[in-house]
């Protein structure tokens, strides 16, 4: 009587398993970019401002924010995501250095739609799904 129950019961338990860590990954992920955007947002009304040492100070907060998430992400999400954030930070370093405004803007823009495709990417929906 108790095998009838085990083989129902144990697939309900990983499916369960598998609904929570993706809901998890999901929060994580979703944070993670919520805190990198901040800075990145900051960025851009500095640079509208013409506040380049302010812009500066940002590019250090999403270096650190960047290097502490960056340790886990890849075993969240794939690598090439991860890829394009970083050729994105690098070109904006490279911007802000020379105080290139409008490439600076435009590469902004890019990194926030990269950063915002992340979480969007790894939810749980149907389009994921199919």
């Amino acid at each position: 009587m108790k095998r009838d129950y085990l083989v129902p019961i144990s697939l309900f338990l990983v499916g369960l398993l598998i609904l929570t860590s993706g809901w998890g990954t999901y929060f994580l992920l979703d944070k993670d970019s919520m805190k990198l955007l901040a800075p990145v947002e900051e960025i851009l009304v500095s640079i509208e401002n013409n506040n380049w040492k302010e812009v500066n100070q940002h590019l250090n907060i999403i270096n650190q924010i960047w290097e502490e998430v960056s340790v886990y992400w890849p075993m969240l999400i794939h690598h090439q995501e991860m890829d394009r954030i970083e050729e994105s930070l690098n070109k904006l370093k490279s911007y802000l250095l020379h105080q290139d405004k409008n490439q600076a803007m435009a590469e902004l823009y890019n990194l926030i739609y990269f950063i915002k495709h992340i979480p969007q990417k790894e939810a749980f929906n149907i389009q994921n799904v199919f």
